[in-house]
């Protein structure tokens, strides 16, 4: 049984890998893996967030000479990153789609065995592949950590879970969920692993915190990507005092995530609160929908291909210029969604947490 489960999952994941390999030389070659691949090349050198550095890197794969794509993860990262530099930039391409695709064959495995053809057929997800992006790896590494929850391991799934502080604005509400289910082994985990990843990052590349931040705020005034955010950000960019427009929005998100997930089982607890750190968080494009597979698979194929539908729609409008129509439909379906949740009798009586959910 398992065995055929593997094969039909391997027949599944040549469809990604087909996307992901066939849209390199479509794209020539010019990805957003060329920013992880010069970040690993980088990586010790106290070079790694250096524009200039950089630039002399990536110039020689790119076909327009300003172009320019910062390292904009924590220096950790780039060590992780560190064997891809052992490769020309062309085979380190392969091999980086192809270790996304393994990782999305994990999260399937994990999350979503049964359900795996709503995931590769996502497309978001092949948004995120032909980007050279890496999302794949933190869906793999949020399964693995909710996976090793429900087996009675929290604080291994803390550690796990702390990879994807790489992308730590895709997690901004995980302190609620902590909180209401009151994991607090998992938050020792995050902040054991966290703190390691951390440490190494000051090892290798010394002071680098200060280097980072300038680079995130160099990247997004070049980018100028907040109307092709699909989340609160392009919401509210344009509104006067939008940072006001911003707070209440994301507050009124958080207090929606605080009643739902407190009786959510944590499977679904986990999906929703990663599904409103993305609408809440400051930097979300396209690829970054890929984020909504967790919840979206967890309800059946009907209204997975209702998801994919609107978020193809959605990244639509934006590259057509269209951008409040595109964020407010991804807005507009996960409300929908939620409250058609509410509304089936899923939320109206609390689920109890199993009992290593309780506390140390």
């Amino acid at each position: 049984m398992v065995s055929s489960m593997m094969k039909q999952l391997g027949l599944w994941l040549c469809i990604p890998l087909l996307v992901a390999l066939l849209s390199l030389p479509y794209n020539h070659w010019e990805t957003d893996f060329l920013s992880f691949y010069a970040g690993a090349k980088l990586a010790g050198t106290g070079q790694l967030y250096s524009l200039g550095t950089l630039h002399d890197l990536q110039a020689v794969y790119e076909r327009d000479p300003g172009q320019i794509r910062p390292f904009t993860r924590p220096a950790y990262y780039a060590v992780l990153l560190q064997p891809f530099s052992h490769f020309t930039f062309r085979t380190a391409s392969v091999l980086w789609e192809i270790l996304n695709v393994l990782a999305i064959g994990v999260f399937i495995w994990l999350w979503c065995r049964n359900t795996a053809h709503l995931v590769v057929l996502f497309p978001p997800l092949w948004f995120c592949l032909m980007a050279g992006q890496d999302a794949p790896l933190f869906l793999a590494a949020f399964a693995a950590s909710v996976w090793l929850l429900r087996g009675n391991r929290p604080l291994l799934a803390g550690l796990v879970l702390a990879f994807c502080l790489v992308k730590f604005h895709l997690f901004l509400l995980l302190p609620l969920l902590i909180v209401a289910k009151r994991l607090w082994r998992l938050a020792a985990g995050i902040t054991l692993g966290g703190a390691f990843l951390l440490a190494v990052s000051f090892v290798v590349n010394g002071n680098w915190v200060p280097s980072f931040l300038t680079a995130l705020r160099i990247n997004e005034k070049y980018q100028e990507g907040a109307s092709q955010m699909f989340n609160l950000t392009g919401l509210t960019w344009q509104l006067p005092f939008h940072w006001i427009w911003f707070a209440v929005g994301a507050s009124g998100v958080a207090i929606a995530l605080w009643c739902c997930i407190r009786l959510m089982d944590i499977n679904e607890a986990s999906a929703l609160t990663v599904v409103a750190s993305v609408l809440v968080s400051a930097h979300a494009f396209g690829y970054d929908l890929t984020f909504l597979l967790p919840w979206i698979t967890l309800h059946g194929y009907n209204r997975a291909m209702k998801f994919a539908i609107a978020t193809s729609v959605a990244i639509l409008s934006v590259s057509q210029h269209q951008y409040y129509l595109g964020q407010v439909i991804v807005f507009g379906i996960m409300i929908e969604d939620v409250f058609r949740h509410r509304d089936s009798g899923v939320l109206t009586t609390p689920i109890p947490a199993p009992p290593h959910f309780l506390g140390l």
